[in-house]
C-alpha cells in the first residue's frame, strides 16, 4: 500500500507541476508584464513575440546539440575541464557585473531595505525605537530575524554602511551559480547539461541587478539552494552531516526571508512521501529539527530584543489582514500591495485583535463577492499570477534602476541607459529567457520525475508548486517569485537533456518503421 502511495507522489508532483508549468509556458509565448523604473509599482502588459521564442528555444535546442555532438567527439576527460572552465566563466562573469553594477550608482537602499540596515545598526548604537509601537518592528516582528543577521555583519562593520552588504550579496550571487551547478552535477553526468546550465544563469540578469537590493533575498536563495543540494548528497551517501547541513541551510534561510516556509513545507512532504518508501527515521529526525529550529530561535531573538530594549515585543498584522489585501484589486494591480495593512493597522490603533476583525470580515466579504463573480474571479486571479509569473525582470530594474532618492551612474553610460533605451533591450533577452527556462522546468515535471530516481530530488519542483500556489494567496509582488526563477535553472537544463534522451530512443524506432514501409 505504501508503495503505491509514493508511487502516487510522484504521479502528483507531475501532474499538478506540469499543468503549472504548461500554463505558464503558453502565457510566456504570448505575452509579457513589465515594470518601467522611476514610476509607480504598476504592472503593464504587452504582447510577445512568437517568432522571437520559438527562435531561442531553436538557439537553445542547437547550443545544447553542439556540447552534446563535442562530448562525444573530445571525450570525456576534455569535457570534464570544459564544463569546469564554463562553470569559472560564469562565476566570473556573474560576480564581475554584480560589483559593476553594484558601484555603478550610490543605490541608497530605501523603504524596507533602509528600515533593515537602519535598524539593525540603531540597535548596535541602542536606538531601539523601531520596537515602539507604530515602528516597523513593531508592525513587522518577523523581520527581527533578517535584522539580527546584519547586526552580526555590523560586529565588524561601520554600522550605518550598506556597501557591505551588497559585496555579500554578490558573492551570494555567486554561491547561487555554484551550488546550481552542484545540483546538475548530482542529477546528470552529460557535459552538454552543465553547460548549457552554466549558459542560462549567465544571462539571469535579475540575479545580478538584485546584488545591490539589501533585503536578504539573494543570500535565501543562495541557503535554500545549499539545502537542496545537501539533501541530495544525503540521498547518494545518507550521512548525518548532510542532515545537518540541510538544516542549518534552512534555518538561516528563514532568518533572512520569512518565505522560505514554502521550502520548508515542500521538504517536509518529500521527506514523508520518502518515509513511505524507506523507513529513514534520521530523515525524519531532520525534518521535525528544521521546523523547531526556526521557532525556538526566533523566540530566542525576540526575547534578546525585549531584554535590550525593555519593550515587549509585537504580535504585528495578522495573516488575515494580507490575505485580504491579497483578494483586493486596485490601481497597482489585482491582490498587490495598495497599503491596506498599515491602514488597517493605523485604524485599529495597534491592537491585534481588532485587526484580525477587520481582516477576517474583509475576508468573508471578498470570498462571497467571488463566487457570487466567478467569471471575475478566474479573470483576477488570472491577472495576479501573470502579473507576478510572466515579468521576466522580476522588479529587478524596477527597484535598482530608480535613481530619484540616489546619484544616478555617469549620462550616458551603460549603467544610466538601464533605466532608459537598453532598458527594452534588457527585458527582451530576460524575456527570451523566461520562456527557454519555463519550457525546460515542464519537461522535467513531464520526464525527470521518475521513481527509479528517488523522491528527494524533487525538492525543489515541489517547492515551485508551492510557491504558484502562494503566490495566489498572497500579496503579489514579481519580486517574490524570483526564488522560484531561479529553483528551475538546474531542473531546467535537466529537462532538456531528458527530451534529448526520450527523442534519442525514439528516433531509431521511427528509422526501423520507414524501412519495413
Amino acid at each position: 500500500m505504501f508503495d503505491k502511495m509514493y508511487g502516487k507522489c510522484f504521479g502528483i508532483i507531475k501532474t499538478v507541476g506540469a499543468a503549472i508549468m504548461l500554463l505558464l509556458v503558453i502565457c510566456a509565448l504570448t505575452g509579457t508584464w513589465y515594470m518601467f523604473p522611476g514610476g509607480e509599482e504598476v504592472s503593464r502588459h504587452q504582447w510577445d513575440s512568437l517568432w522571437k521564442n520559438f527562435l531561442a528555444v531553436v538557439l537553445c535546442g542547437a547550443l545544447f546539440l553542439c556540447f552534446h555532438k563535442a562530448e562525444k567527439r573530445f571525450g570525456g576527460k576534455v569535457c570534464r575541464i570544459l564544463s569546469g572552465l564554463s562553470l569559472a566563466a560564469a562565476v566570473i562573469w556573474v560576480f564581475a557585473v554584480s560589483i559593476w553594477w553594484i558601484f555603478s550608482a550610490e543605490r541608497r537602499p530605501v523603504g524596507d531595505q533602509a528600515f533593515i540596515y537602519g535598524g539593525a545598526s540603531y540597535f548596535r548604537m541602542g536606538d531601539y525605537s523601531f520596537l515602539e509601537e507604530g515602528g516597523y518592528c513593531h508592525i513587522y516582528p518577523y523581520q527581527l530575524g533578517l535584522i539580527s543577521l546584519v547586526e552580526l555583519v555590523y560586529l565588524v562593520a561601520e554600522p550605518l554602511t550598506y556597501r557591505p552588504l551588497q559585496v555579500i550579496n554578490a558573492l551570494a550571487a555567486v554561491g547561487i551559480v555554484c551550488v546550481g551547478y552542484g545540483l546538475v552535477k548530482k542529477w546528470s553526468d552529460a557535459f552538454e547539461t552543465k553547460c548549457l546550465y552554466c549558459v542560462t544563469i549567465s544571462f539571469c540578469f535579475p540575479l545580478f541587478f538584485y546584488t545591490p537590493w539589501v533585503y536578504g533575498d539573494i543570500i535565501s536563495i543562495f541557503l535554500a539552494l545549499l539545502a537542496a543540494f545537501f539533501l541530495c548528497c544525503y540521498e547518494k551517501r545518507e550521512k548525518k552531516g548532510w542532515l545537518a547541513g540541510v538544516v542549518l541551510a534552512l534555518t538561516f534561510a528563514q532568518l533572512a526571508r520569512q518565505s522560505t516556509t514554502i521550502v520548508y513545507v515542500a521538504f517536509v512532504l518529500i521527506v514523508l512521501a520518502r518515509f513511505m518508501k524507506k523507513r529513514d527515521k534520521k530523515l525524519l529526525a531532520a525534518a521535525v529539527i528544521s521546523v523547531a529550529l526556526p521557532l525556538v530561535i526566533f523566540s530566542g531573538i525576540y526575547k534578546m530584543y525585549e531584554v535590550r530594549s525593555g519593550t515587549e515585543h509585537s504580535n504585528g498584522i495578522p495573516i488575515a489582514v494580507t490575505l485580504a489585501m491579497g483578494m483586493q484589486e486596485s490601481r497597482q494591480g489585482c491582490g498587490w500591495d495598495n497599503n491596506y495593512q498599515k491602514d488597517v493597522y493605523n485604524a485599529s490603533v495597534f491592537d491585534t485583535v481588532k485587526m484580525q476583525k477587520t481582516g477576517m470580515q474583509e475576508l468573508a466579504e471578498r470570498v462571497s463577492f467571488f463566487v457570487k463573480n466567478p467569471v471575475f474571479a478566474a479573470q483576477f486571479y488570472g491577472k495576479k499570477i501573470l502579473s507576478q509569473w510572466n515579468a521576466p525582470l522580476y522588479q529587478s530594474v524596477f527597484f535598482t534602476a530608480d535613481y530619484r532618492q540616489s546619484a544616478p551612474p555617469q549620462e550616458g553610460s551603460l549603467a544610466r541607459n538601464v533605466d532608459g533605451t537598453a532598458f527594452w533591450a534588457v527585458l527582451d533577452i530576460c524575456d527570451r529567457l523566461q520562456f527557454v527556462v519555463y519550457l525546460g522546468m515542464l519537461f522535467w515535471y513531464l520526464l525527470a520525475g521518475r521513481q527509479d530516481k528517488g523522491i528527494l530530488r524533487q525538492l525543489l519542483a515541489l517547492a515551485v508548486i508551492g510557491g504558484f500556489c502562494f503566490s495566489l494567496l498572497w500579496e503579489a509582488k514579481t519580486r517574490y517569485i524570483l526564488p522560484y526563477y531561479l529553483f528551475m535553472f538546474p531542473c531546467a537544463a535537466v529537462g532538456y537533456e531528458e527530451l534529448l534522451k526520450k527523442i534519442c530512443s525514439y528516433w531509431p524506432r521511427m528509422l526501423k518503421n520507414k524501412k519495413r514501409l
